[in-house]
Formats: C-alpha cells, structure tokens, sequence
C-alpha cells in the first residue's frame, strides 16, 4: 500500500510461540532468509504465521475514539497521531514538532496492539482452524530501538502523505482540503497512512507461493465452477431462504472449502492472472522471468481466461497446451513467472515454500542463481528448503561475492555472471528442530547447515562399507 524511503535498519526479529509443533522460535529476517529442516518440524506453520501477519498488520483500524475517557486514552496513547488528525481536520495539513521518544513510544504501544491482536484473534484465521488449536500462541516482533525517520511517500494522489525530519512532522491531505469528509472516515484514512509511516521496515502485502501452488493450477477453474453453481442454487432457492434465513450460510457451509490463508491467495492470484496481462512488474526490465523461461524450456501465455504452457523449440516438436496438462515443474513455476512479470515491486518480501520442488538438480542450482539476482535487484526472498543442491550452489554465490585473485575470469570460466554473488551479511539461515529454530553460521564460505552434510555422510559411509564387502567378497 506504501512506499518508504528509510534509512539503514536493524534487521526486523520475530518470536513465535506455541504455534504447531514450534514451542519457541526467533526469526531474524534477512534479505534472504532460507529455513530447512525435516518434514514436519514446522516450517510451513512459521511461514504461514509470518505471511498472515504481514498481510493483516495494515488492516488494524486503529484506537477508537468516541467520547470521555475513551479519547483521552487515544490522546495519551499516541499524542502526535492526535495532533497531526486535528490539524488535518481543520487545515487539511498538519506541521508540528515532536521528538523521536515520543514516536518510539507510539511505535512500542502499536506494535503490542498488533501482535497481540494478531495472536487473539486472526492467527486462527490465517489457518482456518478452530481458536483453541491456538490458545497460548503468540507472534511478537522486535524493532529497531530508534525511530527511522523516513518519509512515506503516498501512491495514490488524493492519499495523505507523512513526514519527519528528525524534529517536526509535516502532513497534507488534498483530499480533505477539497470536499467534506465525515470526522471517522478522516480519522480512519490517517490510520491508514500513519501506521506504516511508524512501522517503514515492517514488510507489507507479502506474496506467497505456497506448497499447494502445484495441485492449485489444476483445481482453480473447478472453484470458480463451484462458485457459480452455487450462486444458480442460491438463486433457485430464493424461496426457501426467505423461509429459513440460516439456509444460505448452511449451502455455503456444505459447498464451499476453507483453506489456509496463503494457499486461498494463491487460488485468487492464479484466477486473476488474466487480468494482470497488460501490467508490468517494476522489475519487468531486468527479465528475471526469463529465467524460469530457460529453466522450462518454455513460457506461459494467457489464453482468454485460460494459461497455456508453450515449448520454445521449434518446427515439429513445438506445442501449447493447457498448464493442467503441463509437468508438475511447469505448473510450479507458473506463478513465479507471472510475479516476476507483472507483480514483483522493489523491497517486496516474496514468501516460496520448497521452490525446488518437483525440479531435477541442474535446474535447482539454477533457480538458486536466480534467487540471488532478485535479492541484488532488491527484493527479499524468504524461502522453506529440503535442497542440499540449492544451499550448496547459494554458497557458491556466497564465495564469488568475496575479492580474490583473478576473480573475473574465473567467474566468466565457471559460467557465472556478476550479479549472480549475494554477500553474506545478507543471508539469515535456520534449521526446524527441536520445536524451534537454529541459526546457521553465515560467512565468506557459505553457510553452514550441518543438517544437510551429516545425511550425506551417513549415505556415503553406507555406500563405502557395502562397497567394500562386495569387492571382498568378489575377491574372496
């Protein structure tokens, strides 16, 4: 919804608790942040509790102000927001010292709302499970100590903009300047502006290519076919509703499926492709989404309201066909390609669970040289992972961002190109166990996730030794 121009930052640090089989996790979130670990240690519950607090946290309406007591709780709760709506109510723009303690504590008292909020209330939601399924659980964030003092800079024209210099903060609406607006729907848009003007490194409207995307591709016409027989029901039983006026939510209830919070963005995502066709990404020029071009050998077009998967070899052996009938590799990346097209923005946090799934090894290593060129062109990547060849090659790229002899040819001898480096100070790396989370050593050498060696050795030793016997015995 916004845009920040910020200063350097702390990295942002979530804890959560109690979530799954996660009794107690800390997360600090990098540019690029991978997670790996065994099936079910909880991978998918911390992505999915992160991607649902990071699409709700702008969604909060902010403190109710009615009468008496209420608003005065308001006014010593957050002062300055106070100011800036009486001022904007009155003159349409607000101008008035204030000191960054006094935003610091705006910032704490707002972010316990939000977690908390979060944690009582629309956690369960995100999973669409029942509220006791999560009594006691908890996502907290930890920002920096002080104040970030960016400017947010409103997209939409008639939308308030916020500054803060340091010393005095500055606001104008237009909006409120040009026509009469009701004292609770001003107040209720200023919210809106000024909760991420005091949270400018908290990540907004994540996207998130769930576990799911694959099965989704073949499935989400069927919903939109379910969807409008429900609606010829509805309509045929017109009847009968206005006799039982709990009929209708019973039909949806029997009819309609509940999904988790990421895999029901996926499903709309998909079905809106079509209509995201003429719109370009802002990283469109740099053609990541030719990448997954070569890693398919083919690309995807929209058809109608249809996607095809195309094959770029020529005469004889190229063919369109419809992405259902597609691979599971192909259908798999569908989604990226489109985001990278027509989605991706700069300092987006793009969410993919397992991304090397269903790929062979070669197209592993590429997709890992891939993921480095969006976190160098900015954006951020968080990223679940069972991939030794996908860590292993994202140390390679590690190793090339360090000064060494000759280091150009050796680059262009090995096939590597310059942007394909990511440094370390920009990777955080965990391992799911214990009901937790363990951070992995990042430096000039890769990282070092001991997970993903000691399976190996234990598959080479046993290689070795049968080896060995066989040779005796055939000796023997």
């Amino acid at each position: 919804m916004s845009s920040a121009i910020s200063t350097d930052r702390t990295p942002l640090t979530f804890t959560f608790r109690n979530i799954g089989p996660i009794e107690s996790a800390e997360l600090e979130l990098g540019d690029l942040t991978l997670i790996a670990g065994r099936n079910n240690t909880g991978k998918t519950y911390l992505v999915y509790t992160l991607y649902g607090f990071l699409k709700t946290w702008e969604d909060w309406p902010g403190p109710s102000r009615t009468s008496g007591s209420a608003a005065s709780r308001s006014a010593d709760r957050y002062p300055a927001f106070e100011e800036l709506s009486t001022q904007i109510a009155e003159n349409g723009q607000a101008e008035f010292s204030v000191a960054p303690d006094a935003l610091n504590r705006e910032r704490k008292t707002a972010i316990v709302t939000l977690t908390e909020r979060f944690s009582g209330g629309v956690l369960p939601g995100v999973f669409s499970s029942p509220a006791e399924k999560f009594d006691n659980a908890s996502i907290n964030v930890r920002l920096a100590t002080e104040f970030p003092g960016s400017e947010v800079v409103a997209e939409p024209e008639h939308s308030p903009s916020i500054r803060y210099d340091g010393t005095t903060l500055f606001a104008i609406d237009a909006q409120s300047r040009s026509k009469r607006i009701h004292p609770a729907a001003l107040r209720r848009r200023l919210w809106r502006r000024y909760l991420p003007f005091m949270f400018p490194e908290l990540p907004s409207d994540p996207f998130v290519l769930s576990a799911e995307r694959f099965g989704i591709s073949l499935f989400y016409r069927e919903l939109d076919f379910r969807k409008s027989q429900l609606v010829d029901l509805l309509q045929k039983y017109g009847d009968r509703q206005s006799r039982d006026p709990d009929f209708p939510f019973d039909l949806l209830d029997e009819t309609v499926s509940r999904y988790a919070l990421p895999i029901k963005e996926n499903i709309d995502y998909t079905r809106s492709i079509p209509d995201l066709r003429k719109q370009r990404s802002e990283v469109y020029n740099d053609a990541f989404f030719k990448d997954i071009r070569k890693l398919m050998d083919g690309y995807y077009s929209v058809s109608g309201d249809a996607i095809e998967f195309r094959s770029v070899a020529r005469g004889d052996r190229r063919f369109a066909i419809p992405l259902h009938l597609a691979s599971s590799s192909a259908r798999g990346l569908s989604d990226f390609y489109f985001f990278l097209r027509h989605v991706a923005r700069r300092n987006h946090l793009l969410i993919i669970d397992e991304p090397e799934s269903h790929l062979d090894t070669a197209n592993q290593i590429l997709l890992a040289r891939l993921l480095a060129r969006l976190v160098r062109a900015g954006l951020k990547v968080l990223l679940t992972t069972h991939s030794d060849y996908l860590i292993k090659e994202l140390n390679n790229l590690i190793m090339l961002s360090s000064e060494f002899n000759k280091r150009a040819s050796v680059m262009r001898r090995l096939g590597y190109a310059k942007d394909d480096c990511v440094a370390p100070e920009r990777i955080r790396a965990y391992i799911a166990q214990e009901n937790g989370l363990t951070r992995c050593q990042v430096d000039e050498l890769g990282i070092d996730m001991p997970n993903f060696d000691e399976t190996i050795n234990k598959i080479n030793d046993v290689a070795n030794e049968l080896a060995m016997r066989l040779t005796q015995q055939s000796h023997g």
